[in-house]
């Protein structure tokens, strides 16, 4: 099991990221607690690093609605 102290009081503890992708498919590129983003973010420099968990990616463009993701230690999950 893995936990993080995200916030205490006013003032954050970890650098958590926040990612925007215009499709669901995306998401499996981005990175993650062990893996660098791949695929079509692999050779961007803003991707090139493991992110903690607590991030979020907003995914848009998706039947007029949107989704919010979150990174845990198993990976992406739809909140």
């Amino acid at each position: 099991m893995a936990g993080m102290l995200l916030r205490m009081g006013d003032k954050p503890n970890v650098n958590i990221m926040e990612f925007v992708v215009d499709s669901e498919s995306e998401i499996q590129y981005l990175p993650t607690t062990t893996t660098k983003g791949s695929g079509i973010f692999a050779n961007n420099p803003n991707f090139n690093f493991t992110i903690p968990i607590g991030s979020t990616c907003i995914v848009g463009n998706q039947n007029d609605t949107l989704k919010v993701y979150m990174l845990f230690s198993f990976g992406w999950k739809e909140l």
